[in-house]
């Protein structure tokens, strides 16, 4: 029986770069001695097109601001920076427009999709196999670029709420949402805010020594990967606030404040040394552990700390207020002329 052929229907939302990978990967499963060869590509034809239908999802939802009035209420760009002033993190998404609800979903459909791509191409090419692997290196560029999208979201929803900063950061955080709500079928978060996703990208390459716990090492390893020159400016400048800094060390490090405190303590008590990273309580380095993919405790990375923070601000307790990438991103709204990406 003819295996199926990939096809990419009016409601793709995967770009010219991403269909290249994809149509590599098919050709891949096609030309493989696997004995599940026809699973494995009936598996990656069925998921695109269950990809592709909740594209059309998203464009049967009319723009954000395409319907204005209804009766006598009215919305817009301000009636929403209000709105989002009001509500609380748990309850948001009751609140938000439908078209950037499922707009999220498709993000992580996605997501699965690439991650199920990881997963096939394995199966034909086994780590360790040797050789270069170029599909394997974009299905992980595509998989991490989803992530890196859900993540600016995330960022940018967390200013928008946030009651303390001033209007005019909290509505050039909306004018990004907005952007990436219409555009992100096509455009992801290297198009509208390239300072994270590249820092991200580099933050994820490196890996940590935790040593004494300074982050020394982690700052040169992050420029030396790709992080974004003034992401790490940011921190290094003189004036810079005692959370901000906690903020970064986290960042570097990659465990709470709490802890790392507890760390330096410790330290302290046997008169000074080194900690390595598993002493830290830092996961072990792989692309899946414990069944959870590598891009999962990525996201889990920036969501542990945005919930910590979260915490440390309802609770008033010492410790940063707000994530690395959430500090960056407020001296980014107020420096910049609007919410989008830069040149």
């Amino acid at each position: 029986m003819a295996e199926p052929g990939l096809e990419f229907g009016p409601g793709s939302s995967f770009d010219a770069d991403e269909r290249r990978t994809l149509t590599a990967l098919h050709a891949e499963l096609l030309a493989s001695d696997h004995p599940k060869t026809p699973e494995l590509v009936r598996a990656l034809v069925a998921t695109l097109k269950r990809v592709a239908r909740v594209g059309t999802a998203v464009h049967a939802y009319p723009p954000i601001f395409s319907e204005l009035d209804l009766g006598g209420r009215h919305r817009d760009a301000d009636s929403l920076v209000d709105l989002l002033g009001r509500v609380e993190e748990a309850s948001a998404d009751l609140y938000l427009p439908t078209r950037a609800v499922v707009g999220r979903v498709l993000v992580i459909a996605e997501l699965n999709a690439w991650r199920l791509a990881s997963y096939l191409h394995a199966e034909v090419h086994p780590a360790g196999a040797g050789g270069e692997d170029p599909v394997g290196a974009e299905i992980d560029h595509w998989l991490h670029g989803c992530v890196y999208s859900l993540l600016a979201e995330d960022v940018l929803r967390s200013l928008a709420m946030d009651r303390e900063l001033a209007r005019p950061v909290r509505e050039k955080a909306v004018s990004g949402l907005c952007a990436m709500w219409e555009s992100r079928h096509t455009y992801g978060a290297r198009h509208f805010f390239p300072l994270l996703a590249a820092t991200w990208a580099a933050r994820r390459r490196i890996r940590v020594s935790v040593g004494t716990l300074l982050g020394v090492s982690e700052i040169f390893r992050l420029l030396q990967a790709g992080g974004d020159p003034e992401f790490v400016r940011f921190f290094c400048r003189e004036q810079v606030a005692s959370d901000e800094a906690e903020a970064f060390q986290e960042f570097l490090i990659g465990v709470p404040t709490e802890r790392i405190r507890s760390l330096a303590e410790l330290l302290e008590k046997e008169g000074g040394g080194v900690l390595g990273p598993a002493e830290a309580g830092l996961p072990t380095p792989g692309r899946d552990e414990n069944g959870v993919h590598e891009c999962v405790r990525f996201y889990e990375f920036f969501r542990d700390r945005h919930l910590a923070a979260l915490a440390r601000r309802i609770k008033d307790l010492p410790g940063p207020k707000k994530t690395a990438e959430e500090y960056v991103m407020i001296h980014y709204l107020e420096e910049s002329d609007g919410g989008g990406g830069r040149d």
